[in-house]
């Protein structure tokens, strides 16, 4: 993938710290060295809590910053990539068939989804990222 390539990353909102996150003996670790912590959970959830009042406790802060943590492995990256171009493939299909002035339902029973998803890869085509329901690693 190259830098111009869409991904399948969320934007983060402003203000909002990503950590990234690895799998190492039975437990998520996140090396956050540019902000001064190094956390490690059980659970990703275990993993949120630790690191955001690790945050807290680093900014001197009662309340956390917005945090966002991005599990990565070579799996979850070939994942994203095709959940990326499966999206891209549906849009594509679904456009061709607005194109032709097909009907909504025709659309989804043809590309085997919801009218209503159908209808969001067109209302979300902005860079082609994923729609914000879908899930993402």
């Amino acid at each position: 993938m190259t830098d111009t390539e869409p991904t399948a990353e969320p934007t983060p909102d402003e203000g909002t710290i990503v950590l990234p996150a690895i799998r190492l003996h039975r437990q998520w670790i996140t090396p956050a060295d540019q902000h001064g912590i190094v956390v490690h959970g059980r659970t990703l959830a275990h993993l949120h809590t630790g690191a955001q009042q690790a945050l807290a406790l680093r900014f001197g802060t009662a309340t956390p910053p917005p945090l966002q943590i991005h599990p990565h492995s070579p799996e979850l990256d070939a994942l994203a990539e095709a959940r990326l171009l499966y999206h891209t493939a549906l849009r594509e299909a679904v456009q061709a068939l607005r194109d032709d002035k097909t009907s909504w339902t025709d659309i989804a029973q043809a590309c085997h989804v919801r009218i209503a998803e159908a209808q969001a890869v067109l209302d979300h085509h902005d860079g082609d990222a994923l729609p914000s329901s879908w899930p993402r690693h």
